[in-house]
């Protein structure tokens, strides 16, 4: 019924734009207080250990039931995401969960757009099966340290192998190829960990050395993975980052 899916909309659209004020909200206050413990650490002669981001990845099945590509195959980009993260920014990246769905994702879920018609699609409600398998949300990380899900998809459209709605959403989706070590020409490790920044709210950087360099060409043209110290401190910010621990230096 018309109505009835203009009333869809509408309600998926207020939802949208609420997950990205509460978020903002979140990730203004949680910033403050992040930077006022590392005040008074410093002021107390202690440092501030290694912050955690929780990552929850789940692998989609195509219409047959078969998996788009095996655990262990998205485990070298994992290591690669925390390798950078602890690096270039002090967070280490803990897998809560590494699952293949097994019921049969819609061909939109395992060919999905990207970028604005991603975001369209998701205010129209078409992204309701990367939501249903996101990480289960708890009291404890109501407010801090939820996990970033991880959706491995077929294909996106166009030439983009990943994809994040940014503070709008809690998952990123990324193409299944990027995990096959068997093909040098789409194997990247570094789409995994870009994602991972835009939904701790990293924009993108002209720079080829950069994380968040919009481009990444296997096997030759891989994009960097540093990080300047603006976007160590946006990432510490993020709701998604638990602070680390002071200790005594």
């Amino acid at each position: 019924h018309p109505g009835e899916r203009a009333m869809s909309v509408v309600t998926n659209l207020g939802r949208t734009a609420a997950r990205a004020v509460g978020g903002l909200a979140l990730d203004a206050s949680h910033g403050v207080l992040t930077a006022a413990a590392g005040v008074r650490a410093a002021a107390t002669g202690h440092t501030i250990g290694p912050a955690t981001l929780r990552v929850h990845v789940v692998i989609l099945s195509d219409e047959t039931g078969r998996p788009l590509c095996a655990p262990e195959a998205v485990r070298p980009a994992l290591q690669r995401a925390d390798e950078v993260l602890r690096r270039e920014a002090g967070i280490r990246v803990r897998v809560a969960r590494l699952q293949v769905i097994d019921e049969p994702a819609p061909p939109r879920a395992l060919d999905p757009r990207a970028n604005q018609l991603l975001l369209l699609d998701d205010v129209l409600g078409r992204t309701e099966f990367y939501r249903r398998h996101e990480a289960p949300v708890d009291v404890a990380t109501l407010a801090v340290g939820t996990p970033v899900t991880v959706v491995v998809v077929r294909r996106i459209a166009g030439r983009t192998t990943g994809c994040s709605l940014g503070i709008s959403a809690d998952w990123v989706i990324v193409q299944a190829g990027l995990f096959d070590a068997a093909d040098p020409g789409s194997y990247d490790e570094t789409v995994l960990v870009h994602e991972l920044g835009h939904a701790l709210n990293l924009p993108h950087r002209r720079d080829r050395r950069n994380l968040m360099f919009p481009e990444s060409s296997p096997p030759d043209g891989l994009r960097g993975t540093a990080l300047h110290p603006w976007q160590e401190a946006i990432l510490h910010a993020n709701r998604h980052v638990v602070p680390g621990v002071a200790q005594p230096r």
